[in-house]
This record gives C-alpha cells, structure tokens and sequence, in this order.
C-alpha cells in the first residue's frame, strides 16, 4: 500500500505537493482537535454518571432507612419527643427520595450528598427508563403512606399501614435501585469503550496522515534540498511525540511534543539510545520522562528510509489521562468515596471469590452485618461533617483491627459488612468479632470532641449456618437486628454454628 500511495503521488506537480503537504498538517490539527474534544467530552460524561451512580446507591440506603424508622417510630409511639424526632428523620428521609427519583424520571433538582440542591439530568436509556418507572409504580403505595403519616402526628393505624407497605415493598426497591445502580456502571463503561474506539479512529487517521506526511517528504528530497527543514516544520506542528531512530537504535530526529513528554531538550535528545525514552516492561511499552518516571503510551512504529539509510519512526501518544480516567471509574464503581471502603457491589464480588475458595479448600468464613449504635444522635448533634469524619474513623479501625485477608465494607449510611476468612472453629470466630466490637466502641477524640458510638453486630458462618451467598447475608442481617432489638451493643450469631454452651 505504501508504494501504491507513493506511485500515484509522485504524479503530481511541485505546486500540488506543496498543497498537500498544507493539507497534512491541517489534517493533523484537525485529528489534535477532535481526540482533545473527546477527552473534554468523555471526562464530563464521567462526572455525570459518577452522580447518577452514587444518588442510585444513596437510593438504596434510604429505602432501608425509611423502613428502620418507621420500625422505630412503632416502637417509641409512646415516647411523644422520641417519636417525633423520628418522624422528622421520616420527613427528610422521604423528601431525599422522592426528589431524586422523580429527578431521574423527569430531571430536576435534588439534595446532594453534602445536603446542596443539583441539578440531575433524567435517564433517557431504555434500560434505566424500564427500570425507574418499575420504581415509581412499587413507591406509590409506600409513598402514599408515608405522605399521610407526616401529616398526621400518632396515627397508629396508618403508622402500621405504612409498615406493612414499607415491608413489602422495601426488597423491591432495594433490587431495582441496585439494579439502576449495576445499568449505570454498564452505560457508562460502554460509552468509555466507545469514546476510546473513536480516539482509536482518530489516531489511526492520524497515523495514516503522518504516512502521507513521510511519502511527501521522500517525493520532494529529490526537487529541493530544504527537505529536512520541511519535516522538521511538520513534525513539530503534529499533536503527538515523534522520534526517528537509525538503524544502531540511536535518535535522530525529534520533534517538540516528544521533547515537551520526556523533559529533555530536542537537542538533548540527538544521538541518544532509544531506551531513554521507550522501555518494555511485562508485554507492554511505557514512555520514560527524564528523571526515570514511567508513563502510559500508546505507540505506533513505522519503518522508512532516511537519506538512503533504514531507519525506525515512532509515534508516541502520552495515554496516561486516559488510564487515570479508566481507574477512576472503577474506583468509583467499587469504592465507598467516604471511607475508601469497598463498597457494595465490590463486597458480594469478594464474597463470592471468598466462597469459592473457602468450598474449594474445605474452610470456614464469617459474614458480619454491623450496625453503628449511638451515630444518629452524634450526627444530629454535632452536624453531618463531623458524622463523616466519624465514620471515617470507624472505617480505619475496623480495617485495622481485622487481617490483610478479610474485608471490611461500607453498605451505606453507618452500616458496614466484614468477610472473615480462614476461620477454624467457633471460638476463633467470636475472639475475632469480640475484637472488633471493643475496638469499635472505645471513645473517638474528634476535633477535640470526645464521642462514643456502639454497634449491633450479625453473625453467619459458611458452610453451617449456610452454603448460598443470599442465605447467609440473610441469617448475618436477621441476626443484627435480634443485637439491634436489644438496644445494646451486641454480638447475635446464627444458631447453626452457635456453641451449646454459648
């Protein structure tokens, strides 16, 4: 193909070539223009979705919340002040849900994380259309419900109404906020494939430009001696690093962008050893900047002749934005923001590695189900800022008190979950979890304020409480919530892996 292209240019007149040669360089500007937008434009849709992904998680957290005060509002109605605080958390936490869902329907306003009204775009993808109008039709009952019970204070019938709907419908919303969750991680790593097929595009024009470039310059060596200035002036005009090496592996050309990626000078740069700039490490090919950094590259190789001699180009494209904005997404995807915990979805994939290994290799794990006691008063008193700060805290001594092999994760709110691997028998089991209660509850100096939380704590182990994944979060959350009933701090362990004489 490169000798077809070269044959049928070399018809052409010096006028025409010239033309062309404005032609390639315009070319390359153009190709410069569009991969910087797509950047631009791939980062921006990040930050959307990255808001869409998180507001579906917090959905999530809310949906539990509402049915845990409803729950506690049936307990404390006797408890005049008791009971209206919690219908006044009833009250905000039904407003944070219903305006985000009804932002994702129709696009609106709605409370961000930090409590600050956003601006949300709606979901315009069939898939997360299905699954939103699937929501609105199992809210309206519950949202009904609850609407009434805020406008009438100790109702008793309609409190227990609005229980038995929030009980039937809270695993429905559950499933299907996790699932826009799941859809919106989809959409958006199908749009960075599509964004990165485009800038592929875009850089393989350019590639093919560049060819063109070279063949140009080839035709006009034999009509002017001024040749080396032209490619020197085309090479510095295109948007990515260039380098010509010899034949013995040495440098001699570059142009700026390639100096600018490296650190050195273009003068620098002559007679050295390809190796200062490209190194091949594990099947792959990183750039190298001057004090020995290491960088992500895409690279394109071409080989040519120079002044009668063989000789290799390579193209470099510093790729390193685009990884960043690859590992980004996932940790997005997969990390709580807050604490740098897993998160949810990262969780049930540990879990379900953990199972395999643990069924595979005839072990023992503990699932744990922990709930912060105490956390509601020390937020409402000191302000959401200082709960995060809390939480932060609670994250690293949870993370520091069990070992490399488990993992700790944050569900949402002040609710975390613990996978204990390789655990022998009960006893090690209950040392283990005992530990993390006390380290849980010793006292936290926070902004020279010393507070205390305490925390509810579920138990179930693989394989005798349960073989399934579904059925031991099951077993670990109902059993949380017989430490939560109990209005202590509490260790509850699934009966079947419970001692006797325990």
């Amino acid at each position: 193909m490169y000798s077809g292209i070269k044959n049928s240019l070399a018809s052409f007149s010096k006028k025409e070539g010239s033309s062309l040669t404005v032609l390639a360089i315009v070319l390359f500007l153009l190709f410069d223009f569009i991969a910087l937008s797509l950047n631009v434009w791939l980062s921006y849709r990040i930050e959307q979705q990255a808001i869409n992904i998180n507001l579906s998680g917090r959905q999530r957290m809310l949906s539990q919340r509402m049915v845990k005060t409803l729950l506690l509002m049936d307990k404390n109605i006797q408890n005049e002040q008791v009971y209206l605080e919690y219908l006044e958390e009833l009250s905000s936490t039904f407003d944070r849900f219903e305006y985000t869902l009804d932002a994702f329907h129709r696009g609106g306003r709605t409370f961000s994380a930090e409590s600050d009204m956003i601006e949300v775009a709606p979901l315009t993808s069939e898939a997360t259309r299905e699954i939103i109008n699937q929501a609105l039709r199992e809210w309206a009952p519950l949202r009904q419900k609850v609407r009434q019970l805020i406008g009438r204070e100790f109702d008793t019938l309609l409190l227990q109404q609005a229980n038995d709907v929030a009980q039937r419908k809270n695993l429905a919303l559950l499933a299907l906020m996790n699932a826009l969750t799941v859809e919106l991680e989809h959409e958006t790593q199908e749009e960075a494939q599509r964004i990165r097929f485009f800038q592929g595009i875009a850089f393989l024009l350019a590639l093919v430009n560049f060819s063109v470039a070279i063949i140009l310059y080839r035709l006009r060596v034999r009509k002017a001696h001024h040749t080396l200035d032209l490619v020197d002036n085309i090479m510095n005009r295109i948007a990515t690093g260039i380098i010509v090496v010899d034949a013995s592996g040495s440098i001699v050309r570059a142009n700026k962008v390639m100096a600018e990626m490296s650190g050195f000078s273009q003068q620098e740069l002559l007679n050295k050893k390809k190796s200062v700039l490209l190194v091949d490490y594990e099947g792959k090919t990183y750039g190298l900047r001057k004090y020995g950094e290491r960088y992500h590259c895409k690279l394109e190789v071409s080989k040519v002749t120079l002044n009668n001699k063989p000789a290799t180009v390579y193209t470099v494209i510093d790729d390193s934005v685009s990884v960043a904005q690859q590992q980004e997404l996932a940790q997005l995807a997969y990390h709580d923001q807050l604490t740098d915990l897993p998160n949810r979805h990262l969780f049930k994939d540990r879990l379900d590695l953990e199972l395999k290994h643990a069924s595979r290799r005839g072990e023992k794990l503990a699932v744990l189900f922990i709930d912060l006691n105490g956390f509601k008063s020390v937020n409402d008193q000191y302000g959401h800022k200082f709960g995060d700060l809390l939480l932060g805290r609670v994250a690293v001594r949870m993370r520091d008190t069990v070992r490399e092999s488990d993992t700790v994760a944050r569900i949402g709110g002040d609710e975390f979950t613990l996978i204990l691997t390789d655990v022998a028998n009960y006893q090690q089991c209950k040392a283990l979890v005992e530990k993390i209660l006390a380290a849980i509850c010793k006292p936290y100096l926070i902004q020279d304020i010393v507070v205390e939380v305490g925390a509810s704590i579920g138990v179930a182990c693989f394989p005798d409480d349960a073989q399934e994944e579904v059925d031991l979060l099951s077993l670990a959350d109902k059993a949380m919530y017989q430490s939560k009933a109990s209005g202590e701090s509490r260790i509850t362990f699934a009966s079947a892996w419970r001692s006797p004489d325990d």
